[in-house]
């Protein structure tokens, strides 16, 4: 891959951008560089630190900085970026008289006993981690246990501490000392003491991570290999069951109890990886078991069948919780439906949410320097807006999760989170053992802790031939669940050849809560001409008053196109007039762009920044093509006219063909 040279990079910019660039490069501000071919994606330290993405495509480089720079070409933190790869670049073409190595192996043998004893002497004498090494290279005990090492890395944490109380974002400790001596105890057999470093380096790490700004995962990467190579190291020994034993049960103790959703789940492999007999399985089980409540699973062990399942099914099926803690009948509750695409002020009834309630726990962004956070940085377009709502009715659950004695007690795990987790477990082991009725009895327990245990368990129903309890099962999760669309779409597969107005009414719930267009052709399908008629009705009338925009989409997909352009007059906004440029425009083309330009006038002005000048050249390529070249490229010239004192938007027009 050829990156741009220093005097290409000196084009890109303007004079006073190039040399302060070059000043960020030679002060080394430019962090986390990462280049993959022509995507290279980089932190520049300046006044705050940006992130830098670069796109080299066809001789051409495509830039975005965080920063707020608006003139002309490119940032100072781009130059820098540059200048950094082109320097990797230059160091990385070989140098034939470098390439020549000395041949170490015969220096050995010439060299006499007394000299390399000597030498070696010398050297661990001068660095305690060759003295580890060595010591533990001989098979000699070093005499430290866990919370030795612990100790040590603690130091490390301490040390890197920054005035503010933290261990700042580019600041990496390094625990290779650590890792590779474990590794050197590994390759000899050791497997205690290493075990003992990797769980040291991995308890220290989980334990400073309150005061760490992981935004890179630096931190959580250490921590996962730590935690997968404690695992493989007792794996690759081939011990029996009875050695085995406390390195699950540390595991098991060290899943229940993590207080971070990411550490649970590499817990959770690492089980996965030790755990590879029935026996092992079972132990796993036993250990898991201790912590649950509600849901018995002795038959694992004993080889009896489920008993309580029916006892569970009754008590779920007789009441429901409602908000004052009372119990009313099933069939007296009244179920508000609820879309995928809101986010309901009752889905915070139970206190503040916690990162993991919106990310399941595949991020952690407590300790992000990015001011207060907002909806949209956790759900991105997922969810479109916050109703206001009752407070939702959930199913009484029959099972709970206690917590482990060394747990913390202010988790940032939430308890739903940890229990579902657990019960995925159970699962999974359940699953490995091939015991089906255990599994059942589990998921009679759990099936409304979560939509994924809820459709699991109907879907086994459904292969064991029960299809009556398999629709209680999945019509029970549709009214607790706030977004249930595979729920409701295995609720339509269920009724289709057996209830066609439960069918039907299913089919039209998937469309109406998630805009499900299968569900709509497949009901205009089973409806005549005088039923469709009346529902299309009702669904014009439910978007007029909900959502103008599903009422375009539903004229557009109906291939009703003048209808759709009517909407989008009376309704307008840039991006739905983006959205279905294509057919719509082709009812009106000329008019189509005059809608066009009246929207993207005033969002030209409203906004600075190139991220916001190359939207507006991305909305110029849809209306290109919808009237003759010369009124498009008058319009052209008149924004470029009217913003004329932006060199970074007239640059960004420029690049993109305009």
């Amino acid at each position: 891959m050829d990156y741009p040279t220093r005097e290409e990079i000196r084009s890109l910019c303007t004079e006073q951008s190039f040399e302060r660039g070059v000043n960020y490069y030679h002060q080394d501000r430019v962090k986390e560089l990462d280049i993959d071919g022509g995507e290279i994606r980089a932190t520049v330290r300046g006044s705050n630190y940006y992130d830098v993405a670069l796109d080299l495509v066809d001789d051409a480089v495509r830039s975005h900085c965080s920063c707020p720079y608006d003139y002309a070409g490119d940032c100072k933190h781009v130059v820098a970026v540059l200048l950094t790869v082109d320097d990797r670049d230059t160091e990385t073409v070989s140098d034939p008289e470098r390439d020549e190595t000395v041949d170490i192996e015969s220096l050995i043998e010439q060299t006499a006993p007394e000299d390399l004893r000597a030498f070696l002497h010398d050297i661990v004498a001068e660095d305690r981690d060759i003295r580890d090494r060595f010591v533990a290279f001989v098979g000699e005990d070093t005499g430290k246990t866990v919370y030795d090492y612990k100790q040590e890395i603690n130091r490390l944490f301490d040390d890197a501490v920054s005035r503010r109380g933290m261990i700042e974002h580019d600041t990496h400790i390094d625990f290779s000392q650590y890792t590779d001596l474990a590794e050197t105890h590994r390759e000899r057999g050791h497997v205690e003491t290493a075990a003992d470093i990797y769980r040291a380096v991995s308890e220290a790490v989980r334990e400073n991570l309150d005061r760490v700004d992981d935004s890179s995962g630096y931190y959580g990467r250490k921590l996962e290999r730590a935690i997968e190579s404690y695992a493989e190291t007792v794996a690759e020994q081939d011990l029996d069951h009875e050695r085995k034993r406390p390195y699950i049960q540390y595991l098991c103790e060290e899943f229940v109890g993590a207080d971070y959703g990411f550490a649970s789940d590499d817990y959770d492999d690492a089980l996965r990886t030790l755990c590879t007999t029935d026996t092992d399985l079972e132990y796993w089980l036993k250990q898991l078991d201790a912590h649950v409540s509600g849901v018995t699973l002795d038959e694992v062990l004993s080889g009896e069948s489920p008993s309580k399942a029916d006892d569970q099914r009754n008590n779920t099926e007789d009441s429901v919780d409602t908000s004052d803690g009372s119990a009313r009948d099933d069939e007296s509750t009244v179920h508000s439906e609820r879309t995928g695409d809101v986010l309901y002020v009752s889905d915070f009834t139970d206190g503040p949410l916690s990162t993991d309630d919106f990310t399941g726990g595949a991020i952690d962004i407590e300790h992000l320097a990015v001011g207060t956070l907002k909806l949209e940085y956790f759900v991105g377009d997922a969810f479109e807006k916050l109703r206001v709502d009752e407070p939702t009715t959930v199913e009484r659950h029959t099972a709970s999760v206690e917590p482990t004695e060394s747990g913390t007690t202010d988790t940032k795990v939430s308890s739903s989170l940890q229990k579902r987790r657990i019960f995925s477990t159970h699962v999974y082991i359940l699953e490995e053992l091939g015991d089906e009725g255990a599994l059942s009895q589990l998921y009679e327990g759990i099936y409304l802790e979560s939509k994924r245990f809820c459709e699991e368990y109907a879907r086994q129903l459904i292969d064991e031939g029960n299809e009556d309890r398999a629709i209680e099962v999945v019509e029970s999760g549709i009214h607790t669940f706030r977004s249930a669309r595979s729920l409701r779409w295995l609720a339509a597969d269920l009724y289709e050849d057996r209830d066609m107005d439960e069918y039907r009414t299913t089919l039209k719930q998937l469309f109406l809560d998630h805009t499900e267009w299968a569900a709509y052709d497949d009901l205009k399908s089973v409806c005549d001409d005088q039923e469709w008629q009346s529902i299309h009705e009702e669904f014009e009338r439910h978007f007029e008053r909900d959502d103008r925009k599903d009422l375009v989409a539903l004229y557009v997909h109906d291939d009703d196109l003048e209808k759709a352009f009517v909407q989008l007059k009376e309704n307008a906004d840039l991006s739905s007039v983006r959205q279905h440029r294509d057919p719509v425009a082709t009812a009106a083309p000329v008019e189509y762009f005059e809608l066009y330009r009246e929207l993207l006038v005033p969002f030209a002005a409203n906004d600075t920044g190139r991220r916001h000048y190359r939207d507006i050249a991305d909305h110029l390529e849809e209306m290109r093509g919808l009237v003759p070249e010369a009124r498009f490229e008058e319009f052209v010239d008149f924004l470029i006219d009217k913003h004329s004192n932006r060199p970074a938007f007239l640059d960004e027009l420029e690049k993109a063909g305009f």
